[in-house]
């Protein structure tokens, strides 16, 4: 809740300092009137690890993910208002394998994640900006875990799924650069921090608190002023 306290008062403070008079507010740039955008990011990982000394596993993660972040606002200027979404989805799959124990362990995870919010960008500099918002954030997994061992002719196993589902308010800050391209079109560059509550919703429609999640984010764009 105290998080949410500062982030209102930040978004109030960018408010405040559009109305203040200076040299740096009065010379506005081609950034006013309508526009839109969006940024994106992409993932791709994979960690492998073998055994050791310290160790007598070998381990391999794989992941993968794309985000999108579509926005519309409009620019008076020194102030741009709008609104922001978020579409993300992540892939993650881990195995771990012990050839003395004749044992593999396999992860897969799915996630999806999307969120929609208000957003207050205070424009200076000509090519920078500062941001702060608040949204409400949602998100949804699937975790299939499987274990199987060896032992001669003889095998053994188990399987198990879970899925879960939670929703809850949340806020980023962060800043980035606005560069002019032409014809009213300005490529971006941004790293924002977010932090969100989720509440279970697969017994209630808005039951207890199941994580909170923080996470920051460098992401790229394009965006079109008219």
């Amino acid at each position: 809740m105290k998080n949410v306290k500062t982030t209102i008062l930040a978004i109030l403070g960018v408010a405040m300092a559009s109305l203040w008079p200076s040299k740096a507010l009065a010379r506005r740039s081609d950034r006013e009137g309508l526009n839109f955008g969006t940024s994106f990011r992409i993932l791709d990982n994979d960690d492998r690890g073998q055994q050791s000394s310290v160790s007598d596993q070998n381990t391999r993660t794989k992941s993968s993910g794309q985000a999108f972040s579509p926005y519309l606002g409009y620019s008076f200027g020194a102030i741009n208002l709008g609104l922001l979404m978020n579409i993300e989805n992540k892939s993650e799959t881990f195995t771990e394998s012990n050839i003395d124990k004749n044992q593999l362990i396999s992860r897969d995870a799915q996630t999806s994640g999307k969120s929609l919010g208000l957003f207050s960008r205070f424009n200076f500099g000509k090519v920078m900006f500062f941001e702060a918002g608040l949204g409400m954030y949602s998100q949804s997994s699937t975790v299939q875990s499987e274990t199987r061992s060896t032992d001669g002719e003889l095998f053994a196993g188990s399987h198990s799924t879970h899925k879960s589902s939670g929703v809850g308010p949340g806020y980023h800050l962060g800043g980035g650069l606005e560069i002019p391209v032409d014809n009213g079109f300005f490529f971006s560059t941004s790293f924002m921090a977010h932090s969100y509550q989720l509440h279970d919703t697969t017994r209630s429609s808005y039951g207890s608190v199941i994580g909170s999640q923080e996470k920051r984010e460098l992401s790229f764009g394009i965006s079109y002023y008219n």
